[in-house]
């Protein structure tokens, strides 16, 4: 029997899967450390090829934050030991988790008038009066 880490690492596509996927692990770690803490949960390093990184963000406004920060986060990258000139920033909104539930419509009928024929007796003249009684000859 042998460890999964060690099948893993014997299969040579599956093992460069892992080694890119924990570059950009380390990549996008770096970036974090570079940007605002508001900003920087919603951005993640998506390629990075030998000279050019780009990154994924979750809204226009964060695009438009990063890329006006380029250069101190290209700085930042330089003293952490990463040597990227070129960074490139795409949105990537992801979709709705689930569909928006329907709101029903509520039904009225003759039983739901019975208590506001009662609550618009019970009231003083006034507007309120007045609107309950409209509604009550709307189909309430």
């Amino acid at each position: 029997m042998q460890s999964l880490s060690r099948v893993l690492a014997a299969d040579t596509r599956i093992a460069a899967w892992y080694e890119r996927s924990e570059r950009e692990a380390r990549v996008t770690a770096a970036v974090r450390r570079s940007l605002p803490r508001a900003f920087a949960d919603r951005v993640r390093a998506a390629e990075t090829t030998t000279e050019t990184l780009e990154l994924a963000v979750s809204a226009g406004a964060i695009a438009a934050v990063v890329r006006q920060r380029t250069p101190d986060v290209l700085a930042s990258l330089r003293r952490e030991g990463w040597h990227f000139t070129e960074l490139r920033v795409r949105v990537q909104v992801s979709g709705a988790a689930a569909e928006p539930e329907k709101i029903n419509k509520i039904q009225r009928d003759r039983v739901n008038k019975v208590p506001l024929g009662q609550l618009a007796q019970t009231l003083p003249p006034g507007p309120l009066r007045t609107a309950v009684e409209r509604l009550m000859r709307r189909g309430g």
